[in-house]
């Protein structure tokens, strides 16, 4: 994902913490912390191994107890060949469907880069509302491209919490 779309991650191939499996594996025995992923099977030419990740799309619930009442997407892509057949409307929905489980969580929020225009009409089919843009978020070989903050609201807050205004 980091080849085929470097404009549309933060991270590089060089300095990618989810490539460190010690570092993968202390953020997925958080208890609010996913990847969700689909696998297809290889063909005979790789017998060293079974499958292949096709798809995926990480989620994670803040530790802070000031934003403990959302969760973030993050890291969905779904490789070229496979696009089109709804694996990333199935990976993003389970993502959405494990952040309801998590009590207290309101919102979902998630960035997606101007030239991502699918993943934009995915989120927004499921939902998701842009709420800014942030210029320039990312710049690669010359190039600075915008990103577009979003937000699932899953469930109204609870009446005791403060708003701004009362505050």
């Amino acid at each position: 994902m980091l080849l085929s779309a470097p404009w549309a991650f933060g991270a590089s191939p060089e300095d990618d913490k989810g490539l460190d499996v010690a570092h993968l594996e202390s953020m997925l025995a958080k208890g609010a912390y996913a990847i969700l992923a689909v696998e297809a099977p290889l063909d005979a030419v790789t017998p060293e191994r079974e499958c292949e990740l096709v798809a995926a799309a990480g989620i994670l619930r803040w530790d802070s107890p000031k934003f403990a009442h959302r969760a973030t997407i993050w890291g969905v892509f779904v490789e070229p060949v496979h696009r089109g057949a709804g694996l990333g409307r199935a990976v993003v929905t389970a993502a959405i469907d494990l952040a309801r489980t998590w009590p207290g969580v309101d919102y979902i929020d998630l960035g997606v880069s101007e030239r991502a225009r699918e993943a934009r009409r995915l989120y927004e089919s499921l939902g998701f509302h842009a709420w800014g843009r942030e210029p320039e978020a990312t710049e690669m070989g010359g190039f600075r491209y915008d990103e577009i903050h979003m937000t699932l609201r899953l469930r109204v807050a609870a009446p005791s919490v403060a708003r701004s205004e009362d505050a």
